[in-house]
């Protein structure tokens, strides 16, 4: 069991004359009634900090004294920086959100940072302005920042803001490990199925479907993974079937409504991605699997998006519970347990009982992207 990462304080001393910097870190000290663990600075200083680690910002590196490379600086609120911070995910010790003045975006940087390095090596500064931003930072996606960059106290702002992160730091270091690593006692986040028994059928009104035409051939048993929870995916077969009124679409899925998750390619339990229908593009890289959990890319060549009535299919695996849209139409089949064998049965077919092949896992999701964060979808 991963345990909880001590909240870090960095003083941001960049505009700091080297022969103030000690002054300006005992205030920061004061401030915060505890120690500060790094100290941010433009150049190497004069004099060493013997009680704290030494961070040279270069103008997109993070650097030690020495010279070696611990990671990169970034413009919070700008797309190239965060495009910049993405490419840096698992390979960079430290990921820093800069921001030069209050009206940046911090929060939704932030938010969408901390998500991509969940699960890595990486971890995540960033530049809090206000005592007003520390908490939702601390705890942004109920996992927080590794660290907050705070500025030297230069007035009442200054003192509150060093005060919220010593708050922020104690709240951490108290919190629930259970908290932290909610959704990490288990390793089903892999494209392992597993049985959902269907509990309710009901009309779910004209949605927007959304089918999917790729560009190879689906084979007889495979389909995609969709479902209104990202947490709990049903098999959806493809139209591999030949009917006797229209003929078969081997490359086809139809997926369901535009709100409905769909399960990317190479997903794992470190990795999992899924993107809404509507988000689908062609190019898009779809994980299609088989009722063993065996799994293969396909490209999407199409989406068809068109009015159509749906059924809402509920269903509950392993105690939890979810549900998937699908179109009410003959050609639109679902895998199910038959004794021994799997059959792929139309969703007009589908009757309460009936047992289907899920994905179930317990990791939530923020932009497409698997956390260790409590998510609840019904």
């Amino acid at each position: 069991m991963t345990a909880i990462v001590l909240l870090r304080l960095w003083a941001d001393l960049r505009s700091v004359a080297p022969p103030d910097m000690a002054v300006s870190l005992r205030k920061c000290e004061r401030a915060a009634d505890s120690p500060v663990d790094s100290v941010l600075v433009t150049g190497v200083p004069l004099l060493p900090f013997d009680d704290c680690e030494v961070i040279v910002c270069a103008p997109s590196a993070l650097l030690m004294p020495s010279g070696q490379h611990v990671g990169v600086r970034v413009d919070a609120s700008s797309p190239a920086g965060q495009a910049a911070a993405f490419s840096a995910v698992g390979s960079a010790d430290w990921i820093h959100l800069d921001a030069s003045t209050q009206t940046d975006w911090t929060m939704i940087p932030a938010e969408n940072i901390i998500s991509a390095c969940d699960g890595t090596p990486t971890q995540v500064a960033v530049s809090a302005l206000t005592a007003e931003q520390v908490p939702g930072l601390a705890f942004a996606l109920e996992l927080g920042v590794d660290a907050l960059v705070l500025l030297p106290p230069g007035g009442e702002s200054g003192e509150a803001l060093w005060e919220a992160a010593a708050i922020a730091r104690a709240q951490r270091a108290e919190r629930d490990e259970s908290v932290r690593t909610a959704g990490r006692e288990h390793t089903d986040d892999a494209p392992v199925l597993t049985t959902g028994v269907v509990t309710s059928i009901n009309p779910g009104g004209v949605g927007d479907r959304v089918a999917l035409d790729f560009t190879s051939l689906l084979r007889m048993g495979e389909g995609a993974l969709v479902g209104s929870s990202a947490k709990l995916l049903s098999l959806v077969h493809g139209e591999t079937i030949q009917g006797t009124l229209v003929p078969a679409r081997p490359f086809r899925v139809n997926a369901g409504p535009v709100h409905s998750y769909i399960l990317l390619a190479g997903s794992s339990a470190i990795s999992a991605r899924v993107k809404y229908l509507e988000e689908v593009r062609p190019g898009d890289n779809v994980q299609i699997v088989d009722a063993h959990g065996n799994a293969r890319s396909l490209t999407v060549g199409r989406c068809k998006i068109e009015p159509r009535p749906l059924l809402q299919i509920s269903f509950e695996a392993d105690g939890a519970s979810g549900q998937v849209f699908l179109q009410q139409a003959e050609t639109v089949r679902m895998l199910v347990e038959s004794g021994d064998e799997l059959q792929a049965r139309s969703v007009t077919e589908i009757q309460v009982g009936d047992r289907l092949r899920v994905r179930r896992t317990v990791k939530g999701t923020h932009v497409g992207r698997a956390i260790s964060a409590r998510v609840e979808e019904r």
